[in-house]
């Protein structure tokens, strides 16, 4: 309520000019009254004579005429003061003004005379200097200016002052008193005041630009980095306008001589000389201009691959990756991106798609590119489509036994033979370590019989060229094909690996007897075993096994195990082999190795993977103290206990190196002396009964 008063006073309480106008209202109207009544009573004369005489009516009207006379000349006296007051208002609103635009004003004002300072200067002025007036007053404009800014300072303030100039505006940079500086806009003019000019007298004017100044240090900066980017980019940075649904090219930045041989102004399309898309391999052009068009209509940004024909001659492949640029209505203009060279990047990626679709080995594809080729191929298209499959006999025993080296040699000439033997539309690939399969499009079964007997034809002559068994190329090769649409090549395939495992086996007994012949005199030829000494065993082996009534499959087994239970031997050190004196210890231990090393070689080929685990035990003993598992009783596989005890007669009676031979009374005693610690008591009792029998 109290402020509501308050407001309400003071907004009828009169003032002086009220109180004042008020009056001269007032005398106006009484005034005018007394002029009406005036006026009335000569206009009637009658009632006037009634009531007073001439003599008070000359009286009344001098009165009048003096208060109007006295009331004009107040109102022109009061009048002339209220101008008079209103004048010396305005000049005090003026000042308050003037005062109050100099100190709050957003840029820096001050006088200065010649080189120094006065102390008319507004507050942002010191602050943009950092300095107070104080300090100002007591130096010259060209103490704080910067080192480099000073000699063009005063070459244009000289001519300021000799009037050649009638004024000047530069950037320029004070010194703060901790030692930084600051950036300006300065502008020098005179101050023109009549009868108070002071020809030494000029004004200074300076507004902060240090931001600005920073920010368009940045800008360059980045105009600089992004010169020197393009200048470096390997390929080329370009703008192209639209007009019509077609590309007009407007920049091309300087990486576009190393990528295509040309300069980039003679790719602009002037005068009717080349333009970049001029370069495009026809086969890329239509795919190059739907895909920008596509994504200019979409608004999204583009990316694809394709080649260039280089001022060389040269193809080269290339990454392009750009967008539309719209105006305000959304229409596009141009286009803008870069073109990368990526001519390095596609070969290495060729070559990773290579290894990952072939073989190391031969260069032939790989089993990944032949199951999906076999997908691709499988349309009545490619009717009739034919599969050969075709395996190396005894791979894995050759690796086991002459070393990796001779193995993948045999494996590249198979590779070799096998790819001269196809056509260029056949699908070769090695499909496993000794396993290879060709896919045959549009190929009849009898095509296919053509091919193998080629293959077999080749693998021929190869051998007869090679005088090592060893070396021989013998493969065995199915196949199978389909004929219609509703057959299945899944059981094409498996039908061709059938018929090629059924060759496998009607081909083993004719290579095999040569690659065994082969291992066996290299495993003679290095140790003291001799062909003589495995009949034997042999021989003793089988009589043991009648006696026992193994059957057929254990009989063939022992056979093959008799032959080769020492072909571990092949790999001991001759020295160790054939040494006539007691073996050392180490020597000993690299001995015990060989029922390990001839597992190993076993295992290796399928034929013969069935006696591995025998070849490994035919050195344990019956009480477990035997090598190299120490195992005991009926842990021994059957046919390694009966080897055992075939094996130590014979090595008793036929001697070694290292010691003689003993009498087959002798050797009967000792086995009998041992049987049920080294040897099987049952079967040293069969064996014993075969020797007294005289067999």
């Amino acid at each position: 309520m109290n402020k509501q008063k308050f407001k309400f006073s003071r907004l009828y309480k009169p003032n002086t000019a009220r109180r004042q106008s008020f009056k001269i209202t007032l005398i106006y109207f009484i005034l005018g009254c007394l002029w009406i009544i005036a006026t009335d009573l000569m206009a009637n004369r009658l009632i006037l004579t009634q009531y007073f005489n001439v003599v008070a009516l000359s009286i009344l009207k001098g009165l009048l005429y003096v208060f109007v006379t006295s009331a004009l000349l107040y109102k022109l006296i009061h009048s002339a003061f209220l101008k008079l007051k209103k004048s010396e208002l305005q000049l005090k609103k003026s000042e308050l003004l003037f005062e109050a635009i100099f100190e709050q004003a957003p840029i820096g004002i001050a006088v200065v005379n010649n080189y120094t300072f006065l102390s008319e200067m507004n507050s942002m002025f010191e602050k943009i200097l950092g300095r107070t007036k104080e300090e100002l007053a007591k130096l010259d404009w060209i103490d704080i200016t910067h080192p480099d800014d000073i000699k063009g300072d005063v070459k244009l303030f000289k001519k300021f002052k000799k009037g050649i100039i009638k004024g000047y505006s530069m950037e320029k940079r004070f010194v703060k008193p901790d030692g930084k500086y600051v950036w300006v806009f300065m502008v020098i003019a005179n101050i023109n005041i009549s009868n108070i000019t002071n020809s030494n007298n000029h004004l200074c004017i300076i507004s902060d630009i240090t931001e600005w100044k920073i920010t368009q240090q940045s800008l360059t900066e980045i105009e600089r980095s992004k010169s020197v980017l393009l200048s470096n980019l390997p390929g080329i940075a370009y703008r192209c306008r639209i007009e019509e649904g077609s590309l007009i090219t407007e920049f091309l930045s300087e990486g576009c001589y190393e990528l295509t041989g040309y300069k980039s102004e003679s790719l602009l399309g002037g005068n009717g000389s080349l333009m970049y898309g001029d370069l495009i391999l026809d086969r890329h052009k239509q795919f190059t201009e739907n895909e920008w068009k596509n994504a200019v209509c979409n608004k999204t940004p583009y990316r694809y691959e394709y080649e260039i024909l280089s001022a060389s001659g040269e193809e080269k492949w290339v990454l392009e990756i750009g967008q539309g640029i719209y105006d305000k209505d959304g229409n596009a203009e141009a286009i803008e991106g870069i073109i990368i060279d990526i001519t390095e990047s596609k070969k290495r990626i060729e070559q990773i798609e290579f290894m990952s679709n072939h073989d190391y080995l031969t260069g032939l594809y790989n089993r990944r590119y032949y199951e999906m080729e076999k997908l691709h191929i499988d349309f009545y298209t490619y009717l009739p489509i034919s599969i050969i499959m075709a395996d190396i006999n005894g791979l894995r025993l050759i690796n086991n036994t002459f070393g990796h080296a001779e193995g993948d040699k045999l494996i590249i000439e198979t590779a070799k033979i096998l790819k001269s033997c196809c056509k260029s539309s056949d699908i070769l690939a090695r499909t496993g370590g000794d396993e290879f399969c060709i896919l045959m499009t549009n190929t009849s079964e009898s095509s296919v019989n053509e091919t193998i007997a080629r293959i077999k034809e080749e693998c021929d002559k190869y051998n007869k060229k090679l005088s090592n068994a060893e070396q021989y190329i013998n493969i065995s090769i199915g196949s199978s094909t389909k004929n219609t649409k509703d057959e299945n090549l899944n059981l094409c395939e498996k039908e061709a690996n059938e018929y090629m495992l059924k060759r496998k086996i009607l081909d083993r007994k004719s290579y095999h007897n040569a690659l065994l012949s082969s291992i066996m005199a290299t495993m003679y030829a290095r140790s003291h075993e001799t062909e003589a000494h495995a009949i034997r065993i042999e021989k003793n082996c089988l009589k043991i096994g009648e006696r026992m009534q193994l059957n057929q499959r254990q009989m063939d087994d022992l056979h093959l195990y008799s032959m080769l239970h020492d072909i571990g031997k092949v790999s001991i050190d001759d020295r160790i082999l054939n040494k006539q004196s007691k073996l050392t210890e180490r020597e000993w231990a690299i001995m015990k190795t060989h029922p390990e090393i001839g597992c190993r070689i076993a295992l290796s080929v399928p034929e013969i993977a069935s006696i591995a685990d025998y070849i490994l035990s035919h050195h344990e003993r019956w009480d477990g103290t035997g090598y190299p598992r120490g195992h005991k009783g009926e842990e021994i596989p059957l046919l390694s206990r009966i080897l055992a005890i075939a094996d130590a007669y014979d090595a008793m009676t036929e001697g070694r190196i290292y010691r003689k031979a003993i009498s087959s009374e002798e050797a009967i005693e000792e086995i009998r002396k041992n049987a049920g610690s080294q040897f099987d008591p049952e079967i040293a009792g069969i064996f014993l009964e075969i020797i007294k029998n005289g067999n």
